[in-house]
């Protein structure tokens, strides 16, 4: 079996004993040696949530591990085996040289240097649970054997134990799930000129993955002046992928004194991402519209493409030769040798039809490269005691890689920070960037409309990254990053930048590399500002403006609709006895789609009829159409009034001229029925997850519609987990296709919570589940669930564990204890 080079040989030594025995079946947890270095109890309550209690921090990572690959061994080991890259030798190729550029790709970008380098600067604590995670992912698979893994990975000779290394090279590879994640095909195919290996690289769109997937969320902190009870409350609502690495996993973990934290993490990360404690809830939003990185153009010598100006002198590049195996379909091996160049900045990049010519490279920075304290900025979050300690945190470690942050203390105050990295720029490199824009330079007017990517001169030392106090790198600084704190009425985000998390106080003045200010706003992030400031009897938050839970659950899963709310009447009034009209040179009767928009809810739940006509006939309409005046709004944008404008449907042509947005409607009766579905169809019967050889009709919108409850069709993984197709695509801009709308993506680990004087209480689901497992019933429980709109009351107290109808519980043991690992923490 291959190993990938460079690992300790201590290391290895130390797992080839395990590794010889995972293929069988050991003997059960409840028979683990007595002597054993980590052990926790774990109790499973109803849709298999996880409670662990344990006597230390490593021992409660070690139960959490345990169970976390109960239901999830598969996706880790495939992202261990991404990380080592060594897809490519168990795997082959892969579908357009996947697996060789991913391989390839993390050599560049050197994660298991970066992860040796993370272990060695951990405190105690951290490196501890780091330690006990691996531990109890490899007594799982002990226990089980790679025969009895449930999943896509099941009885695959990639599946094996890991070590301390691989996990942090893992969480390396999730800091920059915003930027270098995304540009390994742009790093291992990039060659230069006259070495007879050129190709064409990725489209310039891909450098954004992140965020032309739509990868968001919603997140609501409220503070005491809007709760019904005085004290803080908060709404979570990640909108992410429900196949691969950026799934989310519930759990609950528990060392008396130490820890009582509850909410959702990411895949092979101990503790918690999203939830609450005691004291301080908190939830993230994707920092879309923020930069993780930068582009640096290079100018070349004459003939010599591999060496640039720098400040008028001379600079070499440097290389690397990387060499990977690759598999053939006769089982045989072969290697492969890849020469990677890099400039001072970071690797070269081959963007198609701006790749490496004679004249010019493409060069990137990452302002996730160097920052080791993703772990122990969660686990601090988790411990905290109060919001200030919690605010304190990202001070202190600055180890938060692309999320805002919401979050309200019990006492009922709360707090906002985009706390995401960002690259520090001086206001010279700024303003020089936005004059290349105003001068229509080619490289960075392209680069930055199809992919948001800030193209910078790197011939030059004026745009080099700033190097700061308090700052890991040349990022942002702490104490210059967006936020909030002191209010005790609410702060927000949905994906637009900083900007609006309180209408009643805007954050302004801040590096545009956070995202724009004083810009038109999302329909989505409209709509949530709309429910948390309106003032009505049938609004949000009732006639009292103050929230409970129930109201945070209605109005995150209400699929109330910005864009409805703001144009189907007039829009039906103009439909309404219209005759028919062209589309692609095909007249089209629009009396249909009209009578459906007429009697539409406006939501878009699952019986809502007419929502599927709205989504065609606003998806029509060009991204920038539905954020300001055009041939949509007649209206446009006003700063000073945020959450109003745009407004107004365009009234029609004066002159005998073609009515756009009739002809709009048009194309969304046409696209219906190229579908085969008839405008009559209710949301839930057109669209749908596939999940466990079922169909579960699903409510929610996509972006354009305004719907906070966002569900669409994506594909942000690495991940080799399978999953379904399909049918043949009628719109990429709604996600139609022949067999309706396919949901892989959306609103995952939905949380309502609020303190009160007997401690936290709140409601919950996970989507998609608990487990990967097909024969489990935790694999489809809470898609039904979701589909429903039926939360679960979240079990927090020792009283509402023991009381819940599916409690079980058994204990897990492992690690001896005179072993080479970290022992737990004097304290702990």
């Amino acid at each position: 079996m291959p190993l990938r080079a460079g690992l300790p040989s201590k290391t290895l030594a130390s797992l080839l004993p395990l590794m010889l025995v995972v293929g069988c079946r050991a003997d059960p947890p409840v028979d683990q040696e007595e002597d054993a270095l980590y052990q926790a109890k774990i109790r499973r309550t109803t849709h298999g949530v996880a409670h662990i209690v344990a006597d230390d921090l490593a021992s409660a990572a070690f139960g959490q591990a345990y169970a976390f690959a109960e239901d999830h061994a598969c996706i880790l080991a495939d992202q261990i085996l991404k990380v080592r890259s060594e897809r490519a030798a168990f795997l082959g190729r892969g579908s357009g040289d996947r697996h060789v550029n991913s391989d390839l790709g993390y050599l560049a970008l050197g994660v298991y240097a970066d992860a040796e380098a993370m272990l060695e600067v951990q405190p105690p604590e951290v490196r501890g649970m780091i330690d006990g995670y691996v531990a109890g992912y490899n007594a799982y698979l002990e226990d089980v054997g790679v025969a009895g893994v449930p999943g896509f990975c099941r009885g695959a000779d990639w599946v094996r134990p890991i070590t301390d290394v691989d996990l942090a090279a893992y969480y390396v590879s999730l800091g920059l799930v915003a930027s270098g994640g995304q540009l390994t095909d742009f790093i291992a195919t990039a060659s230069p000129p006259g070495s007879g290996e050129q190709v064409p690289g990725p489209p310039a769109k891909d450098l954004r993955t992140a965020a032309e997937s739509g990868l968001g969320s919603n997140g609501w902190a409220i503070g005491g002046e809007r709760s019904h009870n005085g004290r803080g409350m908060v709404v979570a609502n990640p909108h992410f992928p429900y196949f691969g690495e950026l799934k989310l996993w519930e759990s609950h973990l528990t060392v008396p004194g130490e820890l009582n934290v509850y909410g959702a993490t990411l895949i092979g990360v101990p503790g918690t991402l999203i939830g609450f404690n005691e004291a301080v809830s908190w939830t993230h939003t994707f920092s879309v519209e923020g930069n993780r990185f930068t582009l640096y153009t290079v100018d070349l010598v004459p003939g010599e493409p591999t060496k640039y100006y720098y400040d008028g002198d001379v600079r070499e590049m440097t290389s690397e030769d990387y060499t990977i195996a690759i598999r053939a379909e006769d089982g045989s091996s072969t290697e492969l040798t890849k020469t990677v160049w890099s400039t001072h900045y970071g690797p070269v990049l081959n963007v198609n039809d701006f790749g490496w010519s004679e004249e010019v490279a493409v060069s990137y920075r990452d302002a996730n490269r160097g920052k080791y304290n993703i772990i122990a900025q969660w686990q601090s979050m988790n411990r905290a005691k109060s919001l200030a300690e919690f605010q304190q945190v990202f001070a202190d470690l600055d180890g938060v890689p692309w999320v805002h942050t919401m979050a309200a203390g019990k006492d009922g105050e709360v707090f906002y920070i985009d706390g995401a990295s960002t690259p520090n720029l001086s206001q010279a490199a700024i303003d020089g960037w936005k004059q290349s824009i105003e001068d229509g330079e080619l490289l960075p007017v392209l680069l930055y409309d199809q992919a948001g990517a800030v193209v910078l001169d790197g011939s030059s030392s004026v745009n080099e990254w700033v190097i700061e106090a308090g700052a890991p790198g040349a990022t942002v600084p702490i104490s210059k990053v967006p936020q909030l704190a002191g209010r005790r009425d609410f702060v927000m985000n949905a994906n637009d930048s900083h900007w609006l998390t309180n209408p009643a106080q805007p954050l302004v003045g801040y590096s545009p590399l956070h995202g724009g200010e004083e810009v038109p706003q999302s329909p989505r992030t409209r709509m949530n500002l709309v429910m948390l400031t309106e003032a009505a009897a049938d609004g949000a938050s009732g006639a009292d403006g103050l929230f409970d839970v129930d109201e945070l659950k209605g109005a995150i899963l209400g699929n109330r609709s910005m864009m409805s709310e703001l144009l189907l009447a007039d829009v039906v009034a103009r439909c309404q006895g219209a005759g028919p009209v062209m589309v692609d040179d095909m007249s089209v009767d629009i009396g249909p789609a009209c009578a459906a928009l007429a009697g539409w809810d406006g939501l878009y739940d699952v019986d809502s009829v007419g929502a599927i006509v709205w989504r065609e006939f606003v998806g029509a309409f060009n991204t920038e159409h539905i954020k300001d005046s055009g041939p949509l709004f007649a209206n446009g944008f006003d700063p000073a009034d945020p959450i109003t404008t745009p407004y107004g449907l365009r009234p029609p042509p004066e002159d005998d001229g073609a009515d756009t947005v009739l002809q709009k409607l048009g194309r969304a009766a046409a696209n219906l029925g190229e579908a085969g579905i008839a405008v009559t169809t209710p949301l839930g019967d057109a669209q749908y997850v596939e999940r466990g050889g079922q169909r579960f009709r699903i409510h929610g919108g996509q972006a354009a519609d305004g719907v906070a409850n966002q569900v669409f069709y994506g594909s942000l993984s690495t991940s080799l987990e399978p999953r379904p197709s399909r049918g043949e695509v009628v719109s990429e801009v709604t996600d139609l296709a022949a067999d309706g709308y396919l949901v892989t993506y959306g609103s995952s680990f939905v949380m309502a919570m609020e303190f009160t004087d007997d401690g936290p209480r709140g409601e919950a689901m996970l989507t998609y589940g608990q487990s990967d497992d097909p024969e489990s019933p935790h694999h489809t429980d809470q898609m039904k669930a979701f589909s429903a709109k039926e939360w679960r009351p979240i079990a927090f107290t020792e009283e509402a564990i023991a009381a819940d109808p599916e409690l079980r519980e058994y204990e897990v043991k492992g690690g001896k204890a005179d072993a080479e690992a970290a022992a737990p923490v004097e304290g702990e």
